[in-house]
Formats: structure tokens, sequence, C-alpha cells
């Protein structure tokens, strides 16, 4: 999985609180949006682009007090759940 990249799909939009630490993801489709804490945010901003999941590990290790397994195991949660909800795509 490390190899592949992930990515919101176009559908999803992002809206940052003002300091951008959070913020809340609308789904156009659906019309529905979901509240984001600031590890969750990091992680979706990242993801508007593009971005593999050692990547996403590595932000989460950079920017809060947490170690590589822990953030990688994280980061494999919250895309699964991404894509049970079907907000993103991935590429090779």
């Amino acid at each position: 999985m490390s190899d592949r990249v992930f990515k919101l799909k176009s559908f999803v939009n992002l809206e940052g609180n003002g300091q951008d630490l959070e913020g809340v993801m609308v789904d156009t489709h659906s019309a529905t949006m979901c509240s984001c804490n600031h590890t969750a945010w990091v992680l979706l901003k990242a993801m508007k682009s593009g971005v593999s999941v050692p990547d996403l590990a590595d932000k989460l290790v950079e920017e809060f007090d947490v170690g590589q397994q822990d953030a990688r195991r994280d980061v494999l949660q919250f895309i699964h759940q991404l894509s049970l909800m079907d907000l993103i795509h991935e590429t090779k």
C-alpha cells in the first residue's frame, strides 16, 4: 500500500477555521458535512493533492507527539474510513 497515492475526490471540499488547525469536510454529492479535528485536518489537507501512506505518517510524526508505527496505523484506519465513505481514490 505504500506505493499508492491517495487523493480526495473532486467533490470533497475542505473549509478551514481561521487558524487552519481544524475545519469541515464537505461532500457535495451527498450534501454532508463532517467536523474535523487537528489530526484529521492535517491528513485531509495533504490528501487534497495526493499523498502516500508513508508521507501521511511522516506528517503525523512531525505535527504530533506520536511514533511512526502508531502514525502509520492511524493513517491506514483513516484511509479505510474515507474509502468506506467513497471520498478518496488511489493510484499506483
